[in-house]
């Protein structure tokens, strides 16, 4: 052990130092609580310098604990709160002059759910709270929809029923209360559906979706007025293959319609349009058609431009697909696709900024036991701009994912993601940490290859003596910048008769074993950047380590 401890040393100094330098700031929100530990489940902004994140802290039997963290936006944490409930759920919205509410969705064992909503200010101090519930024993089964406007007034609709003797009879609920929770309106549709979507107009006007029981696959849309009086209600027809199914409102506030359809020959992504005013259908479009498909993310920028973040199933291999779609025309602007097979990316979130670039965010699939944390920047235009690695995901047997992401006032990308350690041999999860992060500076890569910096990079680590290279032996590696192929010249091959080569993330590239003085690897299949190579004895001798780069 002792014989590889200059090499270790010298790469985990240098990992650590590289790694970082893709981040402004990183959050540990890491309880320590086994077996169980943390799981990050949203992030907001909250003011203008800073944001509130949620976290599931810890489970006691029943019990669940959240951690509501606010921090400011260098990656200080300034406040916390703490929630627990049975089975709880928390879901954040932030609203009227910063305010925070959480909606705790909870569940204790044989009793009815329970809905509990409160307002904390931007202090995380409890200013209000109130019980979700209804007169007439009434039994909230599905409370979906839990919504903010402008003027700071709540929207909760769901499902439930009231019994009816023997039987239940089953209804829907919209309810709207002020910024205080005081409520302003209800209404009920007895019949067996489920609200489960909520739209505001700018005129304060309501669209209300139905989904799933009597009309699936089909939805119904109800308009209602601001006073709650009920004024349009249409049946719209969906694709009797309809898999999933997002709604949203345009610029115009037209009703948007999005999902996948499964169909005979694959599965494709469909969008409609309904008229705000008429209720019409405008259009009908589908995209792009493969085997299987699943709709991640859908967003629309400031700019009324649409983006849908898809994965899609081959026979032979997958993809991330991030489209921008014309919601006027339904037109697609363009396409762009992150190939399993070129890079192995799972992106699930959009998060779009103020300027000309978005962020697709997930992971990275780096090894058959392992993800990286892993962000790209596109340009409106489709262009692909820099890539974010977390520097998290060094660690073999380690499943690292960023989850969600907001834009602060500098246009940085500030991100909260979970890691798990895997057991390698049930491939079961073990133990669960997560973390928020400040991603501003960056690093040059384009096709999603191995990631690694520039030379100048490289050159100012080296100078500052982050490398721990070890001087005794006199090792040449020529070229140095090389290009496609190294030689490795080994002045002592009686002690040392391997040599290895490693990427600034530790993962190990190639290795030969010697059979003279030198050794020579192709490195066609290595992308533009800085390596170490490390010649190993089998007789104990310590490692040799050296640094080269490749230009191309």
């Amino acid at each position: 052990m002792k014989a590889h401890q200059p090499f270790l040393l010298g790469l985990l100094i240098f990992i650590q130092l590289t790694s970082t330098a893709q981040t402004t700031w990183y959050q540990s929100q890491d309880g320590q609580l086994q077996p169980n530990g943390t799981y990050a489940a949203g992030i907001l902004s909250l003011t203008r310098q800073s944001v509130v994140a949620a976290y599931m802290w810890r489970l006691d039997n029943e019990n669940y604990t959240w951690k509501i963290s606010k921090s400011h936006t260098n990656g200080t944490e300034q406040r916390t709160f703490f929630i627990t409930a049975p089975y709880g759920i928390v879901e954040m919205k932030t609203g009227y002059r910063n305010s925070l509410y959480l909606l705790v969705r909870s569940f204790p064992f044989a009793q009815d759910p329970q809905y509990t909503i409160y307002k904390l200010d931007s202090n995380l101090v409890v200013k209000a709270q109130r019980m979700i519930s209804f007169a007439g024993s009434y039994t909230i089964l599905n409370l979906n929809v839990f919504e903010l406007d402008e003027a700071g007034n709540l929207y909760f609709a769901g499902d439930g029923q009231y019994p009816d003797g023997p039987g239940f009879s089953p209804a829907s609920f919209i309810m709207k209360t002020d910024k205080n929770m005081v409520t302003r309106w209800t209404r009920m549709d007895s019949v067996q559906t489920s609200y489960s979507r909520l739209h505001i107009e700018r005129n304060g006007t309501i669209r209300l979706i139905e989904d799933f029981y009597t009309f699936f696959p089909d939805i119904k849309v109800q308009k209602i007025s601001a006073a709650g009086q009920l004024l349009q209600t249409r049946v719209y027809q969906t694709d009797p293959g309809r898999q999933s199914l997002t709604t949203l409102l345009d610029r115009d506030d037209n009703l948007l319609i999005a999902g996948t359809l499964d169909r005979t020959a694959g599965q494709s992504l469909y969008l409609h349009k309904i008229a705000r005013h008429s209720g019409q259908v405008v259009y009908r479009k589908t995209f792009f058609n493969e085997v299987a498909a699943n709709l991640d993310d859908v967003k629309l920028d400031e700019e009324g431009q649409l983006y849908a973040l898809m994965t899609q199933y081959f026979n032979s291999s997958s993809q991330c697909r991030l489209a921008r779609i014309q919601p006027r025309s339904g037109s697609l602007s363009w396409s762009r696709t992150f190939p399993f097979s070129q890079d192995s990316c799972m992106l699930r979130n959009i998060v779009l900024s103020d300027d000309d670039r978005l962020y697709v965010i997930g992971d990275r699939r780096s090894g058959a036991y392992y993800t990286k944390g892993f962000a790209v920047q596109v340009k409106r235009n489709g262009q692909r701009g820099d890539t974010y690695i977390a520097p998290d995901s060094v660690t073999f047997a380690i499943s690292h994912t960023l989850f969600q992401g907001i834009i602060d006032q500098q246009n940085r990308l500030i991100v909260v993601g979970n890691t798990n350690d895997l057991d390698t041999v049930t491939g079961s999860s073990t133990y669960f940490r997560s973390f928020a992060m400040g991603m501003g500076r960056r690093h040059r890569d384009n096709d999603c290859e191995d990631d690694h910096h520039s030379n100048s990079l490289s050159e100012s680590l080296m100078a500052k003596g982050a490398i721990a290279e070890t001087a005794p032996l006199n090792i040449s590696i020529y070229p140095n910048p090389a290009t496609d192929r190294i030689t490795v010249q080994n002045p002592d091959p009686e002690k040392y008769n391997q040599a290895l080569i490693y990427d600034i993330r530790g993962n190990q590239l190639s290795l030969q074993y010697f059979n003279s003085h030198s050794a020579s690897f192709d490195l066609s299949r290595m992308s533009a950047g800085f390596y170490l190579v490390v010649l190993r004895s089998s007789k104990g001798a310590a490692d040799q380590t050296r640094t080269f780069t490749i230009s191309r």
